[in-house]
């Protein structure tokens, strides 16, 4: 008995079709990756730019404390509107950093052991840090200064 012989599939084309798909699913994650590389350098600069605003705002809110610590005196109130005491504008830090604070005053109270003559004075410091076009940052603070009445 002879036996017909067994018919093979056509496999003529298999070896392109694999490496084709191959090629496809590789190209994929390559688009992938470059996509994930471009995304995170934006990423980063936009958290450096807003760092540099953070910064900048306390770089601010400093500028206004060391102004009422160096006050011999109580600061005189410029605008009776909103107490303001100072108003600093645009500084230059470095580059495209910069601040700018307003200092406004809100009470003034004894301060406890220390004799009716010598009261606290209250401020609120607001202070805005800016880098590059995009970036802003604000910080508000209050700070207490102790001084003299009459002095």
């Amino acid at each position: 008995m002879r036996s017909k012989p067994i018919p093979t599939p056509d496999r003529e084309g298999f070896a392109l079709v694999t490496t084709l798909l191959i090629i496809l699913v590789l190209s994929v994650i390559a688009v992938g990756a470059a996509y994930l590389a471009s995304s995170e350098k934006r990423t980063s600069f936009a958290e450096s730019v807003h760092l540099s605003a953070v910064y900048s705002a306390d770089a601010g809110g400093e500028a206004g404390i060391n102004f009422l610590r160096l006050s011999d005196s109580p600061p005189a109130i410029l605008d009776f509107a909103d107490f303001a005491v100072r108003n600093e504008a645009d500084t230059a830090i470095r580059g495209s950093q910069s601040y700018e604070f307003d200092c406004f005053y809100i009470r003034k109270r004894p301060k406890p052991g220390w004799g009716i003559e010598f009261l606290d004075y209250d401020y609120r410091v607001s202070s805005i840090g800016k880098a590059s076009q995009s970036g802003t940052s604000g910080v508000e603070l209050v700070a207490a200064r102790l001084f003299k009445e009459g002095y």
